[in-house]
């Protein structure tokens, strides 16, 4: 029996033939030849010149804070040391109690010969005669608070300066790591640091912010002996732990020294600037033909993107943004790009060749 289709299925089944076509066709483009951005860029010639690009000075407010990454740490337990060569006869606490700091630890005792005696005997003569021994008491206390580590046992024999032992104090330290450079920008010491820890309490202020370094820093061994030959070679900001705050050894810390602050100055972007500490050098444009002009500038703070201009330029006087020849190393603030000798911009890895000097220095620095 012969069946005929309708002439409705026989469009509809068209239809979908055609969508599943077109569906086809729309995969294969997406798949294989994505769509190019109207919005995108033109790549910049690397042999283009785009001129020198100047700026003059603004006023603003500078705030010279220097963000450290630390921990916190214990307080160095201090030393209990023997202050009399002797015996030690008596001992007044456990180890492991909790002191207090001029609390008596112990005692030591040395047997010390009398004075001589001098007498006359009966038919007139001098007699020197030994005098009568005596015991010497030396009372060793506690040189500060906390929980004692006593090493020293009774009748053992000692000499001055011998260790004993130790006092853990319950303080802690913020102690952060500094480069050499950052030295520069904390000339001014602040007495407060701010702590911020992470996942921990809201940020809080820590006193007596002072820096140690190899030579002047001390640590104490396990027996409470200070050594003076620190191994370590780096520069740490250390601060003081407010009592009452909750705080364990290792917690990873970020220290903000605010180290001097100045308002209503003159600045420039740190990237015009050759130097950062007291004297520097900023470039103005060049003459047709010639070099950028030198200008020596005296400097003040910095917060790490602009600098203070104290004195050696006008508020209206223009200068180059970019040091010439120096790569900006930045790229995240200054893009893909690096400085050309005559502040002209060229794209990095190629400078302008005729913004390159003759002796080639700018092909040397771009490599």
């Amino acid at each position: 029996m012969t069946t005929y289709r309708s002439r409705g299925a026989i469009a509809m089944s068209i239809v979908k033939t055609v969508l599943l076509f077109i569906i086809a066709i729309a995969m294969v483009k997406f798949a294989f030849f994505p769509a190019q951005s109207t919005d995108e860029a033109m790549p910049l010639d690397p042999a283009g010149s785009y001129g020198q690009i100047t700026i003059t000075p603004e006023r603003g407010t500078i705030t010279n804070t220097v963000t450290l990454e630390g921990t916190i740490q214990s307080d160095p337990a201090p030393a209990i040391k023997a202050t009399l060569a002797g015996e030690i006869t008596e001992i007044y606490v456990n180890n492991g109690d909790q002191v207090s700091a001029g609390d008596t630890i112990l005692l030591i005792q040395k047997e010390m010969e009398g004075d001589p005696i001098e007498r006359v005997d009966e038919e007139g003569n001098k007699i020197t005669e030994p005098g009568k021994n005596w015991w010497k008491n030396e009372w060793v206390t506690a040189p500060t608070s906390g929980k004692i580590n006593l090493t020293a046992l009774l009748t053992q024999q000692v000499n001055v300066g011998e260790s004993l032992g130790s006092v853990q104090p319950p303080t802690f330290s913020a102690v952060a790591t500094l480069t050499p450079d950052q030295m520069y920008r904390v000339q001014n010491l602040p007495d407060k640091a701010t702590i911020t820890i992470k996942n921990g309490p809201a940020p809080f202020e820590c006193n007596g912010v002072r820096i140690d370094t190899p030579q002047n820093r001390t640590t104490s061994n396990k027996d409470g002996d200070a050594q003076g030959n620190n191994s370590s070679t780096s520069i740490e900001a250390r601060c003081a732990v407010p009592d009452g705050q909750t705080v364990f050894p290792g917690l990873q810390v970020t220290m903000a020294l605010i180290a001097g602050e100045a308002a209503d100055v003159m600045t420039v972007p740190i990237s015009a600037v050759e130097g950062r500490f007291e004297q520097g050098t900023v470039y103005g444009p060049a003459e047709a033909g010639g070099q950028p002009v030198k200008i020596p500038v005296k400097l003040g703070l910095t917060d790490g993107k602009r600098v203070q201009i104290i004195e050696g330029l006008k508020e209206d006087q223009e200068i180059l943004e970019f040091v010439p020849g120096k790569i900006v190393e930045d790229k995240s603030e200054y893009g893909m790009f690096m400085p050309g000798d005559e502040g002209m911009m060229t794209e990095e890895g190629a400078l302008d060749s005729e913004a390159m000097p003759a002796d080639g220095a700018a092909t040397e620095e771009a490599k």
